[in-house]
């Protein structure tokens, strides 16, 4: 008596389960994975490829990617015309009013493979970058990876285009579809300029060098202009040029370089338009800048007799670095003496330890904060009552 109910409920639930939904297109796979990189940007600096491209964050469904493992770096040399421009499925992998939108976006994610399998068949992976490593490949927000081009651009002929991606990497293995792929035309730059000269001067040090003759391709050098590069010992890098915008001559003056350093110097030809590519540097040279420039000295000294003392006025020096003024005095036809222990900062002095009758001479000195004196003002004598 019990089969009879249950028989009847499994009829019906299969009826149910017939008459449930409609067959259609089999639908794409949902899509997995770290979204793709959509902004890797290429360009040259002096030798090297610069990629740049913002840090990945999202998955392909939208939510945050929480367990990025790495980031792989791929390049094509010579890219075929079929992979230069992979396609991308757009939002819902079918145009509007597409009769069969399923079919569309099979379409779609079957042509994005095959324009993936095309672009991994002509490029190898040059880097992979595990999550450690990016923290010094980012700024702010941002990836930048330098590929070097040394290789490529040594091989005595002109060189090939370049194509890169990028590809996301979880931890669990799954990988971000292709970026975009980022094109570049690279340059060759010129060879090392050849430096002749770094010269102490106060205030100031002169660079002068010869233009580079070839550049890394043995052909007659082009050039934009310069940039000149310091560093201080014992720093191995160097920070940014000191001339933002390259110069079109041979020689530059340094006005920013401190005393008491040991400074290091190079110098990088541009390209012509292309102010960012920069060639091999020259050979360094350097220096110990030390302070042995001594100040200007006073122009002009009066000694003004006052009954039994000498007034002294004189006229100001004006170095960075002036110390003070040193005063001398010499009696009768005598050797000059200090009158002063110390520099003392103001342009006057009394001297009262004098003789009546006798005549006295003066002469002033500027000292820096190195030391350095500068040569005797002109004399000025006086007689006190």
């Amino acid at each position: 008596m019990r089969a009879g109910p249950r028989a009847a409920a499994l009829a019906l639930f299969l009826v149910l389960v017939s008459r449930c939904g409609k067959k259609g297109d089999p639908q794409p796979p949902f899509p997995r994975g770290p979204n793709a990189v959509s902004d890797l940007a290429a360009g040259q600096e002096g030798a090297a490829a610069v990629l740049t491209f913002n840090f990945p964050d999202r998955l392909v469904s939208g939510d945050p990617l929480t367990d990025l493992e790495a980031i792989e770096i791929h390049r094509a040399v010579g890219p075929s015309p079929a992979i230069t421009a992979p396609r991308r499925p757009s939002a819902g992998g079918a145009s509007p009013g597409d009769p069969a939108p399923a079919a569309a976006a099979r379409r779609a994610a079957a042509n994005l493979r095959l324009a993936e399998e095309a672009f991994y068949a002509e490029s190898e992976r040059i880097a992979r970058l595990p999550l450690p490593a990016l923290s010094r490949h980012t700024q702010g927000a941002t990836i930048r990876y330098e590929d070097p081009l040394f290789d490529l651009l040594a091989k005595g002929e002109a060189p090939a285009p370049l194509a890169y991606a990028v590809v996301s990497v979880r931890r669990n293995g799954e990988r971000s579809p292709l970026s975009n792929i980022a094109l570049l035309s690279p340059d060759v730059p010129a060879g090392p300029p050849v430096l002749l000269s770094v010269t102490p001067e106060e205030g100031r040090i002169c660079i002068e060098w010869l233009p580079p003759e070839k550049d890394l391709l043995g052909r007659p050098a082009q050039v934009g202009g310069y940039r000149v590069y310091r560093r201080s010992l014992p720093d191995e890098e160097y920070a940014a040029p000191l001339n933002a915008e390259p110069i079109a001559g041979t020689t530059f003056v340094d006005t920013s370089a401190p005393y008491g350093a040991a400074h290091v110097y190079t110098v990088r030809a541009t390209l012509p338009q292309k102010p960012r590519v920069e060639g091999l540097p020259a050979e360094e040279a350097g220096l110990l800048y030390r302070d042995l420039f001594p100040p200007p000295a006073p122009a002009r000294l009066d000694a003004l007799p006052e009954g039994n003392f000498v007034r002294l006025l004189w006229d100001p020096v004006a170095p960075p670095d002036l110390a003070g003024y040193l005063i001398f005095r010499a009696e009768g036809t005598g050797e000059p003496v200090p009158l002063t222990e110390a520099p003392i900062q103001e342009t006057f002095f009394t001297d009262s330890a004098l003789s009546p009758g006798k005549r006295y001479r003066y002469t002033v000195r500027a000292i820096d904060s190195a030391g350095n004196r500068s040569a005797p003002s002109p004399e000025a004598v006086a007689e006190p009552l």
